[in-house]
């Protein structure tokens, strides 16, 4: 009974989740498997298309706890499909094309995953635009400690 009450509000919960908390936990997650882990569960039992890239993001921050490099390679490769996928649907969404580019610039290139172009000028772009500040600052701010080369 205690076990479908906590999954009961595990799921709850999962349905008010925002933006500002997922972003914190994937900041977390980065460096605590278990983390990582909890959000997985949080997104996929609530999974939408608003959510879907962050889902990739935490799939890909999985693969940087697994010790099998085969584990590693299908954790990376189910969250890059994932954040293409989500990158197609919503193409205006800027925080996809950040986890991207940040994946990227941080992975070898054996891996053949490179957007980097594409992405950093949408990134610019949208970091022009003084206007996106007060959308969400939060995300205007990390665009801005990118430090993104000028164009």
């Amino acid at each position: 009974m205690k076990k479908l009450i906590a999954f009961c509000l595990f799921l709850i919960y999962g349905l008010f989740i925002s933006a500002n908390e997922i972003r914190q936990e994937l900041d977390i997650a980065w460096k605590d498997e278990k983390t990582a882990n909890m959000l997985i569960k949080k997104l996929e039992a609530n999974l939408k298309t608003e959510t879907k890239g962050y889902l990739a993001a935490a799939y890909m921050m999985k693969s940087n706890h697994a010790s099998m490099p085969w584990t590693k390679l299908n954790f990376f490769y189910k969250g890059k499909k994932m954040l293409d996928q989500s990158i197609i649907e919503q193409p205006e969404n800027i925080e996809w094309r950040l986890f991207r580019y940040e994946v990227q610039i941080r992975i070898p290139k054996g891996l053949n995953y490179d957007n980097t172009k594409e992405d950093k000028i949408i990134l610019q772009n949208y970091i022009s635009n003084p206007q996106n500040k007060k959308k969400d600052e939060i995300l205007y701010n990390k665009l801005i400690a990118l430090n993104l080369p000028k164009r």
